[in-house]
C-alpha cells in the first residue's frame, strides 16, 4: 500500500488518470506531460486506478465519472476510506452535466468537476493550483 498520498518520485509530480476513453486520455496525458516534472499513470477503468493507487502515491488523481468496472465516484469513495489517499485531490472529468452529479462528486471529497467538452489549458491551471494549495509550509 502506499505510504503517503504524495510520493513523488524524483521531484516529479504524480498524477493518476483514469479515463476509459483513448482520445481524451491521449490528450489529457499530452498536456500533463507538458507540465514540468510530472509523470502521469493512465488507467483505462477504475479497478486498474484502484490497483495502481493501491501501490503507489500520487499527488492528484484525474477520474473519469463513467468508467468499465468501477465508475469514478466508485474509486474515490474508496479513495476516501484509505489513509494514504485521503488527501490525494481529485478533478473529475465527465460528460454527465446533471448538477445532482457535481454535488455528489464534491460531497464525496472531490475538489472539482469538469464537464467534457473541456478546455485541457484550463485543467492543468487548476491541477498546479490544487498542487500548490495542498504543497506543505
Amino acid at each position: 500500500m502506499a505510504e503517503s498520498a504524495s510520493l513523488s518520485v524524483a521531484g516529479k509530480t504524480r498524477i493518476l488518470l483514469a479515463e476509459d476513453n483513448p482520445d481524451i486520455t491521449r490528450l489529457v496525458s499530452f498536456y500533463l506531460k507538458n507540465m514540468r516534472n510530472t509523470e502521469v499513470r493512465a488507467c483505462k477503468d477504475g479497478g486498474e486506478a484502484m490497483a495502481a493507487m493501491a501501490q503507489d502515491g500520487f499527488d492528484v488523481a484525474v477520474l473519469d465519472g463513467s468508467m468499465p468496472v468501477s465508475d469514478g465516484l466508485t474509486v474515490l469513495r474508496w479513495m476516501r476510506k484509505q489513509p494514504a489517499l485521503v488527501s490525494v485531490p481529485v478533478i473529475f472529468l465527465t460528460a454527465k452535466h446533471e448538477r445532482d452529479f457535481e454535488k455528489e462528486c464534491l460531497a464525496s471529497g472531490a475538489q472539482l468537476v469538469m464537464t467534457k467538452p473541456f478546455n485541457p489549458g484550463l485543467l492543468v491551471r487548476q491541477i498546479r493550483s490544487l498542487l500548490a494549495a495542498s504543497a506543505p509550509g
